[in-house]
């Protein structure tokens, strides 16, 4: 079986199993989204690592030695798209991903900075760009895909947890 297809149809039996939480795994209302990917869907490579449905590293790094995940997800027609996830952000240090889609991220232009949680929480994807670790140049981060097969791109950089990612059409 085509590996690709073999993490769509996981993701499909898998999707179901959050409906139970939907304020941490919903798009903004009137928002459609075109996947949602649970962490195990991702393909991983350490430092990143899985435990108890999210991926995290156990510290801070550079570009080159974060762990990666990758997710695959097809989209229908071209557009606007953005990303949310859930995720878990326990402090200053521990608040930040590299992200991209289709290539890997560049330092710092695409690093994703986000606020601290209390918990696990929805969060959209922005790029850092020429912005700060308090404010983000690109937010939130809209990336223009064609329609057919994609690859979303998270390398660690700190010990921040991701449980989920929602591939959302429009420009929010």
């Amino acid at each position: 079986m085509n590996p690709r297809l073999a993490v769509l149809l996981a993701c499909v039996v898998i999707v179901p199993s959050f409906a139970g939480e939907p304020a941490k795994n919903a798009a903004p209302p009137g928002k459609t989204v075109v996947a949602t990917l649970p962490a195990s869907a991702a393909v991983l490579t350490a430092p990143l690592g899985l435990k108890d449905g999210a991926i995290g590293q156990p510290e801070q790094t550079e570009l080159p030695a974060g762990g990666k995940a990758v997710f695959a997800f097809t989209v229908a027609k071209a557009g606007a798209y953005v990303v949310h996830a859930v995720v878990n952000a326990p402090g200053e240090d521990a608040n930040s991903f590299y992200v991209n889609i289709d290539a890997d991220p560049k330092d710092p232009l695409m690093v994703w900075d986000f606020d601290v949680t209390n918990g696990f929480e929805e969060r959209t994807v922005s790029w850092r760009g020429n912005g700060s670790p308090e404010k983000d140049e690109i937010a939130p981060k809209v990336f223009q895909l064609t329609a057919g097969a994609h690859r979303l791109i998270v390398v660690g950089r700190e010990p921040a947890q991701l449980k989920s990612v929602a591939i959302v059409a429009g420009s929010n």
